[in-house]
């Protein structure tokens, strides 16, 4: 099962900064005044924040370790840091191109590719993340997570062939220490989905009901996970843990995590959690079981 995230003491948790100054040219990709995000060229420039350079470091690392559908490390300079802009559809319309099973495998495809590449990792310089973790993961099976692999982050090129369709993996910023199934149950979490209509249909644009034991499946068996109990444990922990993560930043006084919960979306997770904890036993052990390095 998945553990959730530590934040420890508010002492221990870099401080967020917000600085990003749009310059003639560029394009505004992102225009939260917790994080405005700009096109720059062919950059794309966040705010810089006390984690950026460790982010900057994982990039570099996969960059070279033939990784492609992550952005190329840009530097961090002054207030800002950037990274290489990635050709596609991403944010919202991405997230009505999952709904197909070709596409539920082109994600755990990825997110394979890059748990594999990821789990030998260990820079020179100890990294520390948004969350005030360090290093890369000191217990057996724990590794550096993309942290928030949800269907807005992903870029897509429909001009490829079906199954060949997902280029891209952006938006690095909740990197942190977790084991594959942090991630997997994350966005199982968003693509099977375990959410009610307002969200398969609002956000997703699926016409029916999802068949989320099936998408599960699918999942799994690309990724080449056993879909068993621990997976779906996994799926439930990520819901728990992104309530009590936003809890925990906003009472940190982080921005972005204030402004969600001033927005109903604390109350809106947690209608999520309450959905799956009344469904919980219509996803256990579903379907049969993958060979793990199927």
């Amino acid at each position: 099962m998945t553990e959730q995230r530590d934040l420890g003491p508010s002492s221990t948790l870099p401080r967020v900064s917000v600085a990003v100054t749009a310059e003639p040219g560029d394009v505004v990709l992102q225009a939260r005044e917790d994080r405005p995000v700009v096109r720059h060229g062919d950059q794309v420039r966040h705010p810089r924040n006390p984690w950026s350079e460790s982010v900057q470091a994982l990039l570099a690392h996969l960059a070279e370790s033939g990784f492609d559908a992550a952005p190329r490390p840009g530097g961090v300079v002054g207030e800002h840091d950037d990274v290489s802009y990635i050709e596609g559809i991403s944010g919202d319309e991405a997230c009505t191109l999952v709904q197909s099973d070709e596409a539920v495998a082109e994600v755990a495809q990825l997110l394979r590719r890059y748990h594999d590449v990821v789990e030998a990792w260990q820079p020179e310089v100890e990294p520390v993340w948004f969350d005030g973790q360090r290093g890369t993961g000191g217990m057996p099976g724990q590794l550096v997570c993309h942290g928030d692999p949800g269907p807005w982050n992903l870029v897509w090129d429909l001009c490829r062939p079906v199954g060949q369709q997902l280029v891209g993996l952006i938006d690095w910023e909740y990197a942190s220490v977790g084991t594959r199934l942090t991630d997997i149950g994350y966005a199982l979490h968003y693509l099977a989905p375990l959410r009610d209509r307002s969200y398969w249909h609002g956000v997703l644009g699926m016409p029916r009901k999802p068949r989320r034991r099936h998408r599960m499946a699918v999942f799994a068996e690309a990724y080449g996970v056993r879909l068993d109990e621990d997976l779906v444990d996994a799926v439930v922990a990520s819901q728990q843990a992104g309530v009590q993560m936003m809890i925990d930043l906003a009472a940190l006084g982080r921005p972005r995590q204030v402004q969600l919960i001033a927005a109903g979306e604390l109350e809106r997770e947690q209608r999520a959690v309450d959905w799956t904890a009344r469904r919980r036993h219509k996803f256990s052990l579903a379907g049969t079981t993958v060979p793990p390095d199927a």
